[in-house]
């Protein structure tokens, strides 16, 4: 695991929406355009419980993962290894994020898979947009 990349070591600070600039209508072309979204893998023919899946998913797959975390860091901030933090058994559970859940199972096509990244960066997004208006209607008087 790469520490920067795992959402569990965010800080307020680090995703706080009123100090993080982002335009959902724009997240589309945008993934779009970066260097991970030119080679999405190809998942294998091969069924789930194939020796093969696990190779692919916790190898190509995981590192392609990770450089698209790594590319939106480098175009939105830090806010955004949020993306990845999904609800069950995905790359880093116990998250909001129900668009994605790991490579071996969200990374399918090219356009289903950048489609899904697209989702879970808007729904991670949306999620600390709406955790900061509960911070503001309910703040933690710290004296």
């Amino acid at each position: 695991m790469i520490v920067e990349l795992a959402p569990r070591f965010l800080t307020w600070g680090d995703v706080d929406p009123a100090r993080q600039a982002f335009d959902g209508a724009s997240v589309a072309q945008t993934v779009r355009s970066l260097g991970p979204a030119q080679c999405v893998p190809i998942r294998p023919d091969v069924p789930f419980g194939d020796p093969a899946m696990s190779t692919w998913s916790r190898g190509e797959a995981e590192s392609w993962a990770d450089a698209m975390s790594y590319a939106l860091v480098q175009e939105y901030g830090r806010w955004t290894v949020g993306w990845r933090w999904s609800h069950d058994e995905g790359d880093f559970d116990g998250g909001p994020v129900g668009n994605w859940c790991c490579p071996r199972d969200s990374i399918t096509t090219p356009e289903e898979t950048l489609a899904r990244v697209e989702a879970a960066l808007r729904e991670w997004r949306e999620w600390l947009e709406y955790l900061a208006g509960w911070f503001e209607a309910y703040p933690l008087d710290l004296v």
